[in-house]
């Protein structure tokens, strides 16, 4: 009785449009209310554990990632990061195509949201495209597919929630998340080479770049690569726990930003200082002369970007307040609706209903794989993982299956719903960005804006969808993919 209930009533209150955080907390009351008839002391209990749950310490990593993902994402090292990686891989079939699913896959690393990683990728790549002959649908679909790197690629806003809920190490799935975020991303341009091959007018060759600028354009990437080791190196190496590497990941993302907008005013006030050493050889000198010429300081520098960094760091709190607010709202609501479930027993009868089946393993995860892919056509994702889990623990723990492998299934699960028409949030944010691209650019040529219809996103992103779905088929069949890492790290807590 009760389990039906709680399904109709999620089923009314999403398709009515309440929010995600009143439907599952509303859930939990009238379930509370109506089923459970043994223990009225429980309003309490359910009161306190909502709390803790929304007290807990690594809690702290979900605005702290947030806010590293702000950060570097106004520092401006994406156009830096993506003309440095299409110098590498225009000699591919596919051209400047890879471009987008590596940029994705080092964004990624940084921001831990998809919608981040797309919107941004995106903004830098599209005019990239103009003029080229490439196929748009691919290349939109590039970038959807790409931009879901986000939340499994570490650091990982969805990893953390899901940890939280099953109370799984944070750290364990950050790395139980690399291995086969890297093989999702080399499946998606494996995709992309083959297709080219067979169709070459889908991406016209690029003319080739010098070795010399290939290396020279690296060093632009050290500082987001040194960010990127600092964040998971520390988490193998046991040095930190995940909270405490996204501190350091702020920091270290601040300096980002602080370098990448006001770098050389902080090279001519560096060499200024430095040319007035005493014993400075002459050569030495005249070198660091060349620099001040090069980009002497003017009035206001040091105020306007002293405005500037303000001004950066205000829209990244106030972005990171927002987002924050809304996870910590849901995960709150979810914590609640949890414990209504245990307390009127719909999770124990939901365990025994599909043990009398007798599944195997596998079988389950096959059974709910096929659930979570129906369930990510009309859902949310992050609403699909909170809604669903609190029922679902008892069922994995009941089939002892590995909660850090199921979780990264599940991730990969919660990619193809951003791109699953007609729900996928991703596609929307892709075909806004192309709008907002072609209306820049009919601007610049004083030519009327036109723009493809949103149908041109939906077919793009299908050939990605299958290589998810087949990153899915190797992480079901090679478990090994999702838990070496973790079993070989020293942290992992």
């Amino acid at each position: 009785m009760a389990i039906g209930a709680a399904f109709g009533m999620m089923s009314a209150f999403f398709m009515g449009g309440l929010y995600v955080a009143g439907a599952l907390g509303a859930i939990a009351l009238i379930l509370m209310k109506f089923f459970n008839i043994s223990n009225p002391n429980l309003w309490n209990i359910m009161g306190n554990r909502a709390w803790e749950g929304s007290t807990s310490f690594v809690l702290i990593a979900i605005p702290l990632f947030i806010l590293m993902g702000e950060l570097v994402l106004r520092s401006g090292v994406a156009d830096r990061m993506y003309n440095v990686l299409s110098r590498w891989l225009v000699f591919i079939p596919g051209g400047l195509i890879h471009s987008n699913i590596a940029s994705c896959a080092v964004f990624a690393a940084c921001a831990g949201s998809s919608v981040a990683t797309a919107a941004t990728i995106s903004r830098v790549a599209l005019p990239s495209f103009r003029q080229r002959g490439y196929n748009e649908r691919l290349v939109i679909g590039s970038l959807a597919a790409g931009g879901t790197l986000g939340i499994l690629i570490p650091p990982s806003i969805g990893l953390v929630l899901y940890g939280l809920i099953v109370g799984e190490s944070i750290g364990r799935l950050f790395l139980a998340g690399f291995v086969p975020g890297v093989i999702l991303a080399v499946t998606f341009m494996i995709m992309i080479m083959i297709a080219a091959k067979i169709w070459p007018g889908i991406a016209p060759k690029e003319d080739m770049v010098s070795w010399r600028l290939r290396f020279l354009g690296l060093f632009s990437l050290l500082p987001i690569g040194f960010l990127i080791f600092a964040v998971l190196g520390s988490i193998y190496f046991g040095f930190a726990t995940p909270t405490e590497a996204a501190a350091a990941g702020v920091t270290g993302a601040f300096f980002l930003a602080l370098v990448g907008n006001s770098g050389m005013l902080v090279i001519s006030l560096a060499a200024g200082v430095l040319r007035r050493l005493p014993r400075l050889p002459a050569v030495a000198r005249a070198r660091l002369d060349d620099v001040q010429i090069a980009r002497p300081i003017m009035p206001g520098d040091i105020q306007r970007n002293i405005d500037y960094m303000v001004r950066l760091l205000k829209e990244s709190f106030l972005s990171m307040a927002r987002t924050s607010a809304m996870i910590l709202l849901i995960l709150m609501a979810a914590f609640t609706l949890q414990f209504a479930f245990a307390s009127v027993r719909i999770s124990v009868d939901m365990a025994e209903w599909v043990a009398a089946f007798e599944l195997s393993q596998l079988q389950l995860v096959l059974v709910l794989v096929v659930f979570y892919l129906v369930l990510g056509t009309f859902m949310e994702s992050y609403s699909m993982m909170l809604t669903t889990l609190p029922i679902l623990i008892p069922v994995l723990s009941d089939a002892n299956v590995d909660k850090v492998w199921f979780g990264i299934i599940m991730v990969i699960l919660l990619e193809a719903a951003q791109i699953s028409p007609p729900q996928g949030m991703a596609l929307y944010v892709l075909h806004g960005a192309r709008r907002d691209s072609d209306k820049e650019m009919a601007e610049y040529e004083g030519v009327l804006a036109q723009t493809g219809t949103i149908n041109d996103v939906f077919v793009g992103v299908l050939p990605f969808m299958v290589c998810m779905f087949v990153v899915i088929g190797l992480v079901i069949a090679f478990p090994e993919l999702a838990t070496w890492l973790p079993d070989q790290a020293k942290g992992g807590r």
